[in-house]
Order: structure tokens, then C-alpha cells, then sequence
């Protein structure tokens, strides 16, 4: 009976969040009421005691209230979800899609060094409105991180997902420079297009990408992607290392004779520092002399960086074009997954 019990209580909460859900923006049922509706109807051969689900994490910076849930018993992972309330109603409900997700209110961990920077009411944008960020853990191996950024001032709103994939420990928010005028943090992740590439995960190269808020969407800095060329002794010593790979040494064609991930790993550095034709000619220096197909490592190349959803900007930045709303890589809103009201 105990385990009966126990996946009825779990039932129960549920459906409890279901009806929270649907209720978003209508005159909410009293919870004690749809409690005592759910559990007659469920558990009718005992007296169910009322369910209290407590919040693993809870915030407030008047009038919102930011509450985090996690049930590790839970089989398929419903049990884990976040939800926003202004003036105690809720304005956005999201909830793990899988089985080992959670979510965090600002950082991961407490001691992160970004936990100060971006408590829950601080302006991260800069735009001299508090915000919320919430971090979203997909539980996977090495696998993944997601960012979610809201405004809590008058108006509230979902201003951008930012996908951080593989960058638990890479990723983090950057102060601003003392001489700058923006005033809000940078976001830097990494773009993990060529991971498994051509190689293992463990020496996939993924180079550094800083994004910040501007235009009502999170884009490209170029500004403080920039950076200055690897030096020429640096780049000898890469190119030394890529010749001398010992899978490279016996000959062959490529993709079928493997040649060393530094190789288009020091490309990727120098493309997403704004050096593009440095990278061109670095392929050029390093390429192993036993292996054939260079011309078609280079297609491959260009082909796989295509697919990065910041490349328009990338190459927008080493062409120093202006950056703007169709060139420049904006990681929008996402549609909230309850019918919540935008506005309270």
C-alpha cells in the first residue's frame, strides 16, 4: 500500500501543477479545494493527508517570487520545475522535459564565483532593469547547460535561452571594463560545432564566444571577441606539433589518415579572435606533408563552421562589417511553456 500511496501523491502534485497552469491568468481554484478534489477522487479507500510540495529554492525581489522544485524519486522526471509569481500569480511555469534535469536560481553552485553577480533583482543587462536568471542542468553526461534571462521590473519578460551546451565549467558572466559605458555583464560560452569532429570529445576544440544584451537580444560582442593574433613563435610550435602527429606520419588522404585537432583547433582560435586569413595560412604551414587532400580538409572545414549558429557573426566580425539584427547571432525569447501572462 505504501508504494500505491506513494505514486498517487505524485499523481497528485501533477495534477496540482497542471491545474496551476491552466489557471495562469484566471481567477485561481483555492489549492485546499482542488487538493481535496483530487484526492477523493484518487484515493478513496483512505483518508489522504494534503500533499505539501516545499521548493528546493526559493527567492523574492518584491513583486516576484521565484520558486525551484525537485522530486528525485520521481520516475520520469516531472516532478523537477520552475515557476515565477508576480503579486503571488504565476507569470511563467517551465518544467524538465527529462528524467534527471533541474533547474537553480542564478547559478549552479553557491560558491561560483558568478553567484554575487547575478542574484536574483541585479540589472545583468545593463538596461537599468532588475532581472532573473535561471540555470537549467540537463543532467547528461558532460551535457549540457542552459541560461534563461527574464525581466522582473514593471513588465516582466522572457529576454533570451542561451544554450551553453557542453560548458558547465566553461561558461560564465564577465563584469564590464572600468572604461566602458555598458553597464551590463557579458555572457562567454563556448561554440561546440566541432565537437566529435573528426576526433574523440576529449580533444574537441571549441572556441570562446562572448555574447552581450543589445538590441532586445543577447548577440555577438565583437568587440571583446577581438583579440590580438597568436604570436609567431606560438604559432611555429602549433604547426611543428600538427606536422609531427604520429597517425599522420605513415600517409595517406584525408578524412580517411587522421591529422591532429590542433590543427583546425588553432584555426578556430584565430577565426573567432577576428583573424581569419591567419587561420588560412596557418593551414597551410601545418598541414602534415605525408597527407594528401588538404583542399578537401578545407571544404569540410567551411562546411562544418557553416552550420555554427554564430558564424554569420563571425565572419561578419572579420570582414568588419557592422553588426546588425540579420547578421548578428541573436538568441531570442523562447515561447514560454505555460500560457502565462507577460504582464501583471
Amino acid at each position: 500500500m505504501p508504494d500505491s500511496r506513494g505514486s498517487i501523491d505524485r499523481l497528485v502534485r501533477a495534477m496540482l501543477r497542471v491545474l496551476l497552469v491552466a489557471s495562469v491568468g484566471r481567477a485561481a481554484v483555492p489549492a485546499v479545494l482542488i487538493l481535496t478534489a483530487i484526492t477523493g477522487l484518487a484515493a478513496p479507500s483512505y483518508a489522504a493527508t494534503p500533499v505539501i510540495v516545499t521548493p528546493n529554492q526559493e527567492e523574492t525581489v518584491a513583486p516576484y517570487v521565484a520558486r525551484v522544485y525537485f522530486d528525485a524519486k520521481a520516475k520520469d522526471g516531472s516532478d523537477s520545475y520552475y515557476e515565477i509569481l508576480k503579486n503571488n500569480k504565476p507569470v511563467y511555469i517551465e518544467q524538465a522535459k527529462n528524467k534527471g534535469e533541474k533547474f537553480f536560481i542564478g547559478t549552479m553552485y553557491k560558491d561560483d564565483p558568478d553567484a554575487a553577480m547575478i542574484k536574483m533583482g541585479m540589472d545583468i543587462t545593463g538596461d537599468g532593469q532588475p532581472d532573473l536568471v535561471i540555470s537549467e542542468w540537463l543532467g547528461r553526461a558532460n551535457c549540457c547547460l542552459i541560461f534563461h534571462i527574464f525581466e522582473i521590473g514593471q513588465t516582466f519578460k522572457k529576454l533570451g535561452t542561451i544554450d551553453a551546451e557542453f560548458g558547465a565549467s566553461g561558461s560564465h558572466f564577465i563584469l564590464p571594463d572600468k572604461d566602458s559605458k555598458d553597464t551590463g555583464l557579458a555572457i562567454q560560452i563556448h561554440d561546440w560545432i566541432f565537437a566529435n569532429w573528426n576526433t574523440d570529445f576529449a580533444d574537441s576544440p571549441a572556441p570562446k564566444v562572448i555574447l552581450h544584451f543589445s538590441d532586445n537580444a543577447y548577440r555577438i560582442a565583437p568587440d571583446l571577441m577581438r583579440e590580438r593574433a597568436l604570436d609567431a613563435s606560438d604559432l611555429a610550435t602549433r604547426a611543428a606539433a600538427v606536422a609531427k602527429y604520429a597517425p599522420s606520419a605513415k600517409g595517406g588522404a584525408w578524412p580517411h589518415t587522421k591529422v591532429s585537432p590542433q590543427l583546425w583547433g588553432t584555426m578556430l582560435d584565430l577565426i573567432y579572435s577576428g583573424h581569419e586569413e591567419g587561420a588560412w595560412k596557418f593551414l597551410d604551414d601545418a598541414w602534415p606533408s605525408k597527407v594528401r587532400g588538404k583542399d578537401v580538409f578545407a571544404r569540410d572545414f567551411r562546411a562544418q563552421l557553416a552550420k555554427s549558429p554564430y558564424w554569420p557573426a563571425v565572419k561578419a566580425m572579420n570582414s568588419e562589417k557592422p553588426l546588425n539584427g540579420k547578421t548578428g547571432q541573436s538568441v531570442g525569447p523562447s515561447p514560454s511553456p505555460s500560457p502565462a501572462a507577460a504582464k501583471q
